[in-house]
């Protein structure tokens, strides 16, 4: 079992993360009322969660040649440093999200670069992934969230007008509204997922690399939760509408329309679920010399 010790390089970059909360204070508290006031952003929170609790995940491989380095770790730092400080200085003039988002890019290089002068390179790339998540930290700009949601939004009504056809639902489409009996039906630009898509998403980065070892298979299950997320979208889109058609409108403005996420989430797990299993399976491979694979014989053991 690993013990852990508070080492003078932990106590050091401990200090170095609470300087530079001191130093860009007023950034991370703008990004940490973004996090809250535009749920579109809550990768901004999970990105660090998911950083900590990989490097913890991985400790032993991470640590095992820690090596203090300040040849190697003073200088990226200083000019993590130089550069946070200047865009402090200088903000981006008339555009406050972009001065934020580099802001924070350069909070993260001060902290990968304090990774790197209390742990040593060796360390540094064992933890590179990790540590890349914290760029999740990094706000995504408004137009690029809004143009994410808005692909989305058109993604998720072309797959709720195809499952509605196929399931034999007499619609008919007017761009993002359906004309269904009795009731029309329109796919807002919020009802195109975008918060369930990236925590979808945040999903698959932690549960591919915990379950998954080749690179191409953990990008395929990564860049997988996107379509998923897209037809659990549909599919909640569907019901609720053939509820509102055939059982009682009413259920368009219940809980289950509004808060009804967790139930829906449910079948996104049902699709994602094998496709991790399938991929997992992909990667074991015969133990056998192969030699003996070619001729066809099996292995004794």
């Amino acid at each position: 079992m690993i013990q852990l010790s508070w080492t003078r390089p932990d106590q050091l970059i401990f200090a170095i993360l609470l300087s530079t909360l001191a130093l860009f204070w007023s950034p991370l508290a703008a990004l940490a009322s973004l996090s809250v006031q535009d749920d579109r952003n809550i990768e901004v929170v999970l990105g660090p969660i998911l950083c900590l609790f990989l490097i913890y995940r991985e400790r032993a491989k991470i640590f095992s040649e820690a090596r203090f380095s300040p040849r190697l770790g003073i200088p990226p730092l200083s000019l993590a440093m130089l550069f946070g400080l200047v865009l402090l200085r200088y903000p981006a003039s008339g555009d406050k999200s972009r001065s934020l988002l580099a802001a924070i890019f350069a909070v993260v290089l001060v902290w990968m670069a304090a990774f790197v002068l209390c742990y040593g390179i060796r360390s540094f790339k064992a933890a590179l992934f990790p540590l890349c998540c914290l760029f999740l930290t990094i706000p995504v700009p408004p137009a690029w969230l809004d143009g994410i949601a808005v692909a989305l939004q058109h993604a998720s009504a072309d797959v709720s007008y195809a499952l509605l056809r196929l399931i034999g639902i007499p619609v008919f489409r007017q761009g993002m509204r359906f004309s269904l009996p009795g009731l029309d039906v329109e796919v807002a630009p919020e009802c195109g997922g975008i918060r369930a898509c990236l925590v979808f998403v945040i999903m698959g980065i932690l549960i591919s690399r915990v379950y998954l070892h080749s690179n191409w298979r953990r990008w395929a299950l990564v860049i997988m939760t996107i379509p998923i997320a897209i037809f659990k979208n549909a599919v909640r889109i569907v019901i609720l509408s053939s509820l509102g058609v055939y059982v009682n409108r009413a259920v368009l403005d219940s809980p289950l329309h509004h808060r009804g996420g967790p139930v829906f989430a449910l079948i996104g797990v049902a699709l994602f679920v094998p496709l991790l299993y399938a991929l997992q399976k992909s990667e074991i491979r015969p133990t056998a010399p192969l030699t003996e694979r070619r001729l066809g014989v099996k292995a004794i053991v």
